[in-house]
């Protein structure tokens, strides 16, 4: 798998990122770091640093003749204001676009930033997208404060006991990177809770294609970490944004598994020279795409084995499907990312699960 960038990652993979021959920029001096790299003539990825609420995320900034597209804006409002002052750094043109692959709060939040320095540019995103952002946006100052208290009353007893939430002993790095976290974790609750929620003006439901600016933009919805994921296609560059339908190094997902593996094996049908995901380096090959689809096809064939055998709760099944031998394809043996890869699987079961048996989850 050929790497173009990198975010903050692991030391393993940053070193292979440096052996590939990546361009790691600097970060921002304040607020979050953000890295840039150019992809195309024109087309340049953004990748931030830990924000407090995801470890790392992308913005795609697509410069056109008389104007910009940029892909996802990012989870913090401070965030879109560094990647609009590279923008003007590197063209005068205004942002006349903005996509929004779907609604999770780390693809949006930033829109405000642009809208205010350019109020006719239009924001795009599938029907389906906007009528979540309305249902669900308003939910999120509570749930953020809430969890925030939570974060906050787990540290502490970890500080006063030394032990973490499974009675383990914390050594002085954990407890450094905890408290890193939870400073990220305050920062990014702070301005979450000031954000100026700023929806689509441009919907569409199955396909859009806008011929604009030199370049052929072809808009697809499609089922990923969201119902209703927009991915953007450039058939004459080959460049293929997939949002969080593919993401890296530990798949997310929320709708039913089958549905987004088979959009996956979508995805990969494309000529494409590039790739890039919601999260994670973009890639010059489908290697890392075709894992993500075993990974996820796998999973599915496994659970519908297991019920089909008679087993009955989540916890039967659970303890049935074994992906180990993909565990290292994903994780590189690096100790955070096994548990990571271990609990998501976990989870991945119980959605497949739930695919399987109509939503329910029996019980004895």
């Amino acid at each position: 798998m050929k790497m173009l960038i990198t975010s903050s990652l692991k030391p393993w993979l940053f070193a292979m990122c440096l052996a590939l021959g990546c361009v790691i920029p600097s970060g921002a001096e304040i607020g979050v770091a953000v890295q840039k790299v150019q992809i195309a003539d024109g087309i340049y990825q953004f990748i931030t640093a830990p924000d407090g609420y995801v470890p790392n995320g992308n913005s795609v900034v697509i410069v056109n003749e008389n104007d910009v597209l940029v892909f996802d804006t990012f989870t913090r409002p401070s965030t879109a204001r560094t990647v609009l002052a590279e923008i003007r750094k590197i063209t005068d043109k205004p942002v006349g676009y903005i996509v929004n692959s779907h609604w999770h709060p780390d693809h949006w939040s930033g829109n405000e930033v642009y809208v205010q320095a350019f109020p006719n540019l239009e924001i795009i995103a599938t029907e389906e997208t906007r009528q979540f952002m309305l249902n669900i946006a308003n939910a999120w100052p509570p749930l953020f404060t809430e969890e925030l208290r939570n974060d906050q009353a787990d540290l502490d007893k970890e500080v006063s006991t030394g032990k973490n939430s499974e009675g383990t002993p914390v050594t002085a790095e954990q407890r450094r990177k905890d408290e890193d976290h939870m400073r990220l974790e305050r920062e990014f609750t702070a301005e979450a809770l000031k954000v100026k929620r700023t929806y689509p003006t441009l919907t569409y439901s199955d396909g859009l294609t806008l011929y604009h600016g030199g370049r052929e933009f072809r808009f697809m919805s499609m089922v990923g970490d969201a119902r209703g994921t927009t991915v953007l296609y450039l058939p004459k560059e080959k460049i293929l944004i997939t949002g969080d339908l593919l993401s890296y190094p530990i798949p997310y997902f929320t709708p039913p598994l089958g549905q987004h593996a088979k959009s996956l094996r979508t995805l990969g049908q494309f000529d494409v020279d590039v790739i890039i995901p919601g999260h994670g380096p973009a890639w010059r090959d489908k290697n890392f795409l075709n894992l993500e689809a075993e990974l996820l096809e796998t999973i599915v064939s496994q659970v519908r084995q297991a019920v089909q055998k008679g087993m009955v709760t989540v916890e039967e099944v659970q303890k049935a499907v074994n992906v180990e031998p993909l565990r290292l394809k994903f994780t590189h043996d690096d100790n955070d990312l096994n548990g990571k890869f271990r609990r998501y699987v976990g989870r991945m079961v119980e959605n497949a699960y739930r695919e399987a048996r109509d939503g329910k989850r029996l019980e004895y």
